[in-house]
């Protein structure tokens, strides 16, 4: 995930020599800074981030709701976070009616506002080859009424993102995802399938609240999954964690995108099947003397030339180096995963890799 238009720690060249082939970036940060107008005099988000692979946007709403609801994302992840009393005015400051929503920039606080036509109108600005509709993620906490209200409002949203999508012909060199929404209420899960099923979007992506544990949203996504167009690809948002992978490509799902790789090396974790919660900690004590790669048989470029030792200590020293090196064996290490999940799709065997990968996860190395 390259929210704001960079991987955080690498540079393009480094993300494709690990084998990374697609890269998603948030429509919301980019419009305050620095704009759809100047990436789009830099020709589009290709040219202005030098990347030459697949681009995809979000639209932003995540980040938008975020705001309104108190770190929906936490909640959306299983995840529990007090929110601080500074962002009490940006709280108040999220305003969501039926035409779009009325917000404040985290940057200045000037006022803006998305609406599902001006966010194809941002994202045709950007460029990217994939794009997403404007919707409203409810997390765990609201009532089930506020959901259902969401949800239904989502619906009509996308209708409106896709005529508008249509209406500037962006169907040339874009294609546009529909987004299933609903929460953990089945009902309205299969109310947003069969509205968003039945309008021509080239892909369907899963969002919104998707419970509380991952099998909360393995739920989700085995109700989900057969009420989907089985020609479209299907994408899962916001989920990236190496069983994950797995887990839901068992369940039908083609594509994910999570900053998980990156924002674990940034704190000294690198990615390892040995390891409890696939993270090994470079921080540790214990590193200082191990001269191994950072996981034994991996191909990434930071494995064939540096040592636990050496990143243990870049991590001690505050070096920058440190987490470069580790995002780019995390990058590798993902997409090797993915790369043995496609294998094991075309030879009938993806249960066997994934209760190996679970059965690895447990020990210790």
């Amino acid at each position: 995930m390259a929210t704001r238009g960079a991987l955080k720690g690498l540079d393009p060249d480094s993300a494709q020599r690990a084998g990374v082939g697609a890269l998603i970036v948030n429509a919301y940060h980019l419009h305050l800074q620095p704009g759809g107008d100047a990436v789009a005099r830099a020709g589009g988000l290709h040219g202005y981030m030098g990347w030459q692979g697949v681009l995809a946007t979000d639209s932003g709403g995540f980040q938008i709701f975020s705001f309104q609801h108190g770190h929906v994302a936490d909640e959306v992840k299983g995840r529990r976070h007090q929110r601080p009393p500074e962002d009490d005015l940006l709280v108040a400051a999220v305003k969501v009616d039926e035409d779009g929503a009325d917000f404040r920039s985290y940057l200045d606080g000037s006022r803006q506002r998305f609406t599902p036509e001006s966010s194809m109108q941002l994202q045709r600005s950007l460029g990217a080859d994939l794009l997403m509709c404007l919707d409203e993620c409810t997390p765990f906490h609201v009532p089930a009424a506020y959901t259902r209200a969401a949800t239904e409002r989502n619906v009509r949203w996308a209708r409106r993102c896709f005529d508008e999508f249509e209406r500037l012909e962006m169907g040339a060199t874009q294609s546009l995802y529909g987004i299933n929404h609903g929460g953990v209420y089945p009902e309205l899960r299969s109310l947003s399938a069969a509205a968003i099923s039945g309008l021509p979007f080239e892909g369907m992506a899963i969002g919104d609240c998707l419970g509380q544990t991952k099998q909360d949203w393995y739920q989700v996504v085995d109700q989900v999954v057969p009420l989907l167009p089985e020609e479209r690809p299907r994408h899962l948002l916001g989920v990236g964690e190496p069983d994950d992978l797995v887990e839901g490509a068992l369940r039908g799902i083609d594509s994910f995108d999570c900053a998980m790789p990156t924002r674990v090396a940034r704190h000294g974790h690198a990615l390892h099947r040995g390891q409890p919660r696939f993270r090994l900690d470079l921080t540790q004590a214990r590193m200082a003397g191990d001269d191994g790669p950072l996981e034994e048989g991996c191909d990434c470029h930071t494995c064939a030339r540096y040592s636990r030792a050496y990143l243990w200590h870049l991590f001690k020293a505050h070096e920058l180096l440190g987490i470069t090196l580790t995002a780019e064996h995390n990058l590798r290490f993902s997409a090797r995963l993915l790369e043995q999940v496609r294998e094991a799709i075309s030879a009938g065997r993806l249960r066997e890799l994934r209760n190996q990968l679970l059965s690895r996860s447990a020990e210790t190395g």
